[in-house]
């Protein structure tokens, strides 16, 4: 009973947190028009972005029945929900516990034309570290992967493992999104290695392109 009040006052919380930042956030998002198109043409993609940043995409991405993956551990529940809250289709799992499972799930949500939406170093880290699992999710699938840059002006880092930015209210915020990463069907594991790679390249230009962004007006 006890364990369940927990898990019901930290996920209102957390909603709480996610539904007042974001509502006061001065917002400027660049390259949604080139996220428009693909999806006009019928493109399954992969949004990634940090596991520390996703304050800001998952809001963002809201009552559009993107799916989410979110771990089988006690912070996936809470951001379960939270994601629930807000329109999101959930799928619990990671690139760890259950991965083959969560992987499987995705690949039919990407097939059916849905989108979806990953932090590619998450659970656990390494922080900024993309894992091969979007590599291979985007194989599978013949989804395009789009890396989503963001950064605040002023904000709190929170001392976990993901360095969480939390956005102090009516600051500045920044959403990037970079050019679509296309992974062939017959890419080998070292092409899977390449991409990956690539992936991570791509999404620190668009954090650092965001950064960018800040200071120019």
């Amino acid at each position: 009973m006890k364990k369940r009040l927990k898990t019901f006052f930290i996920y209102l919380f957390s909603l709480a947190l996610v539904l007042i930042t974001n509502a006061t956030l001065r917002l400027k998002v660049v390259g949604e028009d080139k996220v428009k198109q693909l999806e006009s043409e019928g493109k399954s993609l992969i949004f990634v972005f940090w596991h520390g940043k996703m304050l800001l995409p998952i809001y963002y991405f809201r009552q559009r029945g993107y799916y989410g993956l979110a771990s089988e551990s006690n912070d996936g529940e809470y951001i379960s929900r939270v994601l629930k809250k807000l329109g999101w289709q959930v799928i619990r799992g990671s690139t760890s516990r259950g991965s083959v499972r969560s992987l499987l799930k995705l690949i039919k949500a990407l097939k059916r034309g849905n989108q979806v939406a990953i932090t590619p170093d998450g659970p656990q880290g390494p922080r900024y570290e993309a894992k091969a699992g979007t590599v291979y999710l985007a194989k599978k699938s013949d989804s395009l992967i789009i890396p989503v840059g963001v950064a605040f002006a002023k904000k709190k880092v929170i001392g976990s493992w993901d360095r969480f930015n939390l956005p102090y209210p009516f600051t500045k915020g920044r959403l990037v999104f970079g050019d679509g990463i296309a992974v062939d069907s017959d890419i080998d594991q070292e092409g899977i290695e390449r991409k990956r790679e690539e992936v991570n390249k791509a999404l620190i230009a668009a954090d650092n392109e965001a950064e960018e962004l800040l200071n120019q007006n």
